[in-house]
């Protein structure tokens, strides 16, 4: 068989020479060079060390505690309003009410952008192996619907100081937010365990400041 004739408008049958041979190399090399650099930037990234992680946890944890804050003074401010109330200043049952649903409000994240930074907060990369996103979930939970919903029962016991189903809510809702900040501190012990660092924990409790009389009823 008669070999193929050379077309000279054809460049696939053009005769590679060395030289071209040895450019083509060249560009193969080099894009398989640029391709592992970019793996080893998005699949290894630097090693982080512990001390980094340590600081990072910490910043972490401070954040989370920021932006529960705010409605924790929320939930006492609106724990003064019904006390007041109950004392017999009964003149400012308007006032009490409205500082009871603002505070109730600003246990929300529609309000409170805090908690919304506290809802959607995410750990730094270097702890993402700690799974830390459900920790702030459960603190976040302890805000809305936890003190949000006693602040809303508490509206209700401003002229009814012994409505049974409130009083329920209420117990309900303070057993609730005691198991979640529980598990969260319980989490972060472990955490600050494997980091080596003294116990990073979120100091709250739904009963500071809940007038005598509520726990009274709370308690019986």
């Amino acid at each position: 068989m008669s070999s193929r004739p050379r077309n000279r408008a054809d460049y696939t049958l053009t005769e590679e020479t060395p030289k071209r041979r040895r450019s083509r190399l060249l560009w193969v090399v080099a894009v398989v060079v640029v391709a592992a650099a970019v793996e080893l930037l998005i699949v290894y990234p630097n090693k982080v060390t512990k001390g980094q992680q340590q600081a990072d946890f910490k910043s972490f944890v401070v954040t989370m505690r920021s932006d529960v804050l705010g409605c924790q003074v929320a939930l006492q401010d609106g724990y003064h309003a019904l006390a007041r109330i109950h004392g017999g200043d009964t003149s400012q049952l308007g006032v009490a009410n409205t500082i009871l649903q603002q505070d109730e409000a600003y246990c929300t994240l529609a309000v409170n952008s805090d908690l919304y930074n506290l809802a959607t907060l995410s750990p730094p990369n270097d702890l993402n192996q700690f799974n830390l996103t459900p920790v702030a979930h459960n603190l976040y939970s302890w805000a809305y619907p936890g003190a949000a919903g006693i602040l809303a029962d508490a509206e209700t016991l401003l002229t009814k100081p012994h409505d049974q189903g409130a009083i329920e809510n209420l117990r309900s809702r303070v057993h609730n937010m005691d198991f979640l900040l529980n598990s969260v501190n319980q989490d972060l012990a472990k955490i600050s365990a494997q980091l080596n660092l003294s116990p990073q924990v979120v100091k709250l409790n739904p009963l500071t400041d809940m007038p005598t009389f509520v726990k009274a009823q709370l308690a019986s």
